[in-house]
């Protein structure tokens, strides 16, 4: 089914303002990537802060939906697995998404006149992951396999992790990154789970 130009605008516009930014990204560009003309652009958006604005609802709309099925997918016995597989969720995405590339860089360069909105959109997506991390603590309190850390703690603990991952995939290639994430995550890994016997 062909998609709507609506819907092709947000695509091509995804794609420029994750590589380019917003302020260097123009209607023309976007209309181009389409395949329209700029013109037509005003059929479905009133101006680029508009097409953004959408770029952005849509981008909040994925991530969580991924985190959201990821955590369908969880088993309540496998706390450890549980979060490992949030770990990989997010470095996957991170290595694979358009959606990803502009969640950096608004992350980084926001924007002014958006900065309130994309804080909005950062606290809202964390507050979503946040949820996740807490059911996975209690079901690892329950299992007696933590370290001495209270839920905030461990919600903390592995924002900072992430956070640091985000960073380094903005250096380094798929390779290297892959190497770092399975050492990050093996430190990680021995201080906040208990090893055997203890």
């Amino acid at each position: 089914m062909k998609q709507s130009n609506k819907i092709r605008i947000k695509k091509a516009a995804l794609r420029l303002f994750g590589e380019k930014g917003y302020e260097d990204t123009s209607l023309h560009e976007i209309a181009l990537a389409v395949g329209i003309k700029k013109p037509s652009i005003y059929n479905h958006f009133d101006h680029k802060e508009d097409i953004f604005c959408a770029v952005l609802d849509d981008l909040l709309l994925s991530e969580t939906t991924a985190y959201q099925h990821i955590q369908e997918q969880m088993k309540k016995d496998e706390p450890k697995t549980n979060l490992r597989m949030l770990f990989d969720l997010y470095c996957q995405r991170l290595m694979t998404t358009e959606e990803a590339l502009l969640w950096k860089r608004v992350t980084f360069f926001p924007p002014p006149q958006f900065k309130k909105m994309i804080e909005e959109k950062f606290f809202e997506f964390e507050n979503v992951v946040t949820e996740i991390l807490s059911a996975i603590y209690k079901d690892a309190q329950a299992a007696d396999i933590l370290r001495e850390v209270d839920g905030n703690e461990f919600a903390a603990s592995f924002f900072c992790l992430v956070d640091g991952i985000f960073l380094e995939h903005h250096y380094y290639n798929e390779q290297v990154f892959r190497q770092r994430m399975d050492s990050v995550w093996k430190v990680y890994n021995l201080g906040i789970f208990k090893g055997k016997g203890e």
